[in-house]
């Protein structure tokens, strides 16, 4: 009895240590803003968080103290975090790194770590997204699409796709998009898991893609992050195609290894490089507008970052091997 005191006790202080120096931080004193003054500040740092409490959810103690005595603690913590959603209520981040889905709820409180859909124990989590009813997680080694509902329970799965990478869901229609990044094409499904139709095929041409990976959906477009054509391409939801911008280069408007895309609410089209350890901005014709980032481990700066999501203008983007995410804001203009 003695020994298990003197062990919750530890339990406890092992919880009530404070987050490494990366994580959880909020924007310091003089904000930081993007162009900088004298000019009307456009884009600017909110927080970054890596774990539960970083949004002040705090686990139950039952919880923490088993998590330390079985060496499981830091499974809180995100390990290599590749793709995010969100909603006013969730936000999942789906990390690779730790093969698992993050659930934050932020409305009632809690957090869960899932690990397992069904009978399948994920492998490689890396394309999240969010419907009215339902979550949806992509794992690209076990070539599935898993469906849960927003506590993160299983309700089913989809199979027949070679490397299912990015999601995007289009609230209008009911549809979910997804990237199949080895048969280079999109394919859409209703909300029954039902295939549709697909878009795309492998080639340079418009309209083809060679290995898309990041979806995003906005103003009833799907945008994609044709990779390696270096481009981002434009389609209707009906998946014909509209416009592309991007090239391959090192100079501003070039990528060199884009990632997460997404759109804020005045049309402006943000792409994360991993590469360049940043995140470009673009209008609405693919001219570029500025960029954000640095490589480094501080506030507003990257270490190979990947997914992007957008909503209210908040921006969040996964900082891969930073282990964390970080939270910009559109602030208009």
């Amino acid at each position: 009895m003695r020994w298990l005191i003197v062990l919750v006790a530890l339990a406890l202080l092992a919880g009530c240590a404070g987050p490494s120096v990366t994580s959880g931080q909020k924007a310091p004193q003089d904000e930081l803003v993007w162009p900088p003054p004298p000019q009307p500040a456009r884009i600017k740092y909110n927080h970054d968080f890596s774990s539960p409490k970083d949004l002040g959810i705090r686990t139950p103690l039952l919880s923490r103290f088993w998590g330390w005595i079985s060496g499981k603690q830091s499974a809180e913590r995100m390990v290599r975090p590749y793709s995010i959603a969100a909603n006013q209520e969730l936000i999942a981040v789906a990390d690779p790194g730790s093969k698992a889905l993050h659930l934050y709820n932020k409305k009632k409180g809690t957090y869960k770590n899932i690990r397992r859909a069904g009978d399948s124990v994920l492998v490689s989590p890396v394309g999240v997204a969010i419907s009215e009813d339902y979550l949806f997680l992509s794992d690209s080694e076990t070539e599935k699409v898993f469906v849960l509902n927003h506590n993160g329970d299983y309700i089913s799965t989809i199979t027949d796709m070679k490397r299912p990478t990015g999601l995007a869901y289009d609230f209008l229609n009911h549809r979910l998009y997804v990237s199949d990044t080895l048969n280079h094409q999109v394919v859409v499904y209703n909300d029954k898991g039902d295939r549709l139709f697909t878009i795309g095929e492998r080639t340079k041409q418009k309209g083809g893609f060679n290995f898309p990976s990041h979806l995003f959906i906005a103003n009833n477009r799907l945008y994609v992050n044709d990779t390696m054509n270096f481009r981002i391409q434009i389609f209707g939801l009906d998946g014909k195609y509209i416009t592309a911008f991007g090239k391959h280069g090192d100079a501003s408007g070039h990528f060199s290894q884009p990632k997460g895309v997404g759109v804020d609410s005045r049309g402006h089209i943000y792409v994360v490089d991993a590469i360049f350890h940043r995140v470009q901005v673009f209008d609405e014709k693919g001219q570029y507008l500025i960029a954000f980032g640095s490589q480094g481990k501080g506030a507003a700066e990257f270490w190979l970052p990947t997914g992007l999501f957008i909503v209210q203008d908040r921006i969040y983007v996964a900082d891969s091997y930073n282990r964390r995410i970080q939270v910009f804001e559109y602030v208009g203009g």
